[in-house]
């Protein structure tokens, strides 16, 4: 068994991951080798992984440019790398820890070693073709471990995005197909248009956008809020090299006239020398028609102009849709569709009812209102309480 291979990897960027380093410094003639087993055990243990599927979800997710550029332009040297990478996968993984306790045994003198736990080896036999598979299909490094993200500056991966589904959502049917269908086209390489949604709070906007995220799996979403808007040159300089499909999602969008991001997101939507890489859509939303916000000098000087001005960055986005404060009747359809998806078979009459003071309570009927409502409901009936 040689564990300095450890530090010989060419392909796969894993040399500076913490199981990596204690493994190569095992190979030490001295008793920090035993350390480094004890940390080896310790990180093992706490995943609840063996020693195979560590370097199974390691190399996965690892950022390798090298397996990158061979999944989109494979050679036979550039294999040739990986292959090498996984023979000493392949090598160490068979290595149980009993034979890794006696090897350090032997190269420090230590007895110490042999009380310590073992750790389970597991196997590993997987592919070159395998992972260049994986790249072409997920991308590689966070790309590949995380589907959203939020921009400030810098990439933040989201560990637990919004789940909600299409099948959450209630009504609004064609609001939400135009979205679905212009999503279906990006994905399949044919025209799509940059998205405003446009309505009133609670409506649905956010959650349209977050529920089609989630219906599709190729799709990565990046948030970025209205005051890093300065920032997306950068953002689709890194987006635009992976060559995965991304969502660029800004919430509640209006700017004042003199705000430098009004003049950056324009130009991100078209008319920068810098044109917005293939794979990228902005998705949008705003509770305003007119995104510009004007003052009273600005509309005294020109109204004419000032309209011009503030309709301009709505007309850049080439998909507008409005989304409606529902009525009474809407409100209460929303209720009931939620209720029958939670099983609650109260009196219909009562139900509506408690939705009605509810709203009132609240901010007045929307969708989400209906929705705070019907788990506010819920709750109750669960606990027998008065609603």
């Amino acid at each position: 068994m040689d564990l300095t291979k450890m530090r010989s990897f060419c392909a796969f960027e894993i040399k500076d991951d913490r199981l990596v380093g204690a493994l190569s410094r095992c190979a030490e003639n001295d008793i920090s080798a035993v350390e480094q087993y004890s940390e080896i055990v310790n990180i093992l243990l706490t995943n609840g992984q063996t020693l195979g599927e560590y370097f199974h979800e390691l190399l996965l997710y690892s950022a390798s440019p090298l397996v990158e550029e061979c999944a989109k332009h494979p050679n036979e040297l550039r294999k040739s790398a990986i292959e090498y990478d996984l023979s000493i996968v392949r090598d160490i993984v068979s290595v149980n820890s009993e034979q890794l306790k006696l090897e350090i045994a032997e190269n420090t003198g230590s007895k110490a070693i042999f009380r310590m736990p073992d750790y389970e080896n597991g196997s590993f036999d997987y592919t070159t073709e395998y992972f260049l598979d994986f790249v072409r299909k997920n991308g590689s490094g966070i790309f590949a471990k995380y589907r959203a993200f939020s921009y400030n500056g810098k990439l933040k991966p989201i560990e637990n995005p919004d789940p909600i589904t299409l099948a959450d959502l209630k009504n609004y049917e064609v609001q939400r197909r135009q979205v679905i269908e212009n999503t279906l086209c990006f994905l399949n390489d044919k025209p799509a248009q940059n998205v405003l949604l446009y309505g009133d709070r609670g409506a649905g906007k956010s959650s349209t956008v977050k529920a089609v995220f989630n219906e599709y799996k190729q799709l990565r979403m990046v948030e970025i809020a209205k005051e890093d808007i300065r920032l997306m040159p950068e953002l689709f300089e890194t987006l635009g090299r992976t060559g995965l499909k991304f969502i660029v999602m800004i919430d509640d969008l209006s700017f004042s006239e003199v705000d430098d991001r009004f003049a950056a997101l324009k130009a991100a939507l078209d008319g920068s020398l810098s044109a917005k890489p293939a794979n990228i859509l902005i998705y949008a939303t705003t509770n305003r028609r007119k995104i510009v916000r004007e003052t009273v000098a600005e509309r005294e000087i020109s109204a004419a102009d000032a309209i011009d001005e503030s309709m301009s960055l709505s007309d850049r986005f080439g998909l507008f849709i409005t989304f409606s404060r529902p009525d009474k009747l809407l409100y209460l359809d929303i209720v009931h569709k939620l209720c029958a998806d939670r099983g609650i078979t109260a009196d219909k009459a009562r139900i509506e009812e408690a939705a009605e003071r509810f709203a009132t309570r609240h901010s007045g009927r929307s969708p989400r209102t209906a929705r705070q409502f019907v788990e506010w409901l819920s709750g109750r009936i669960e606990l027998d309480l008065e609603y």
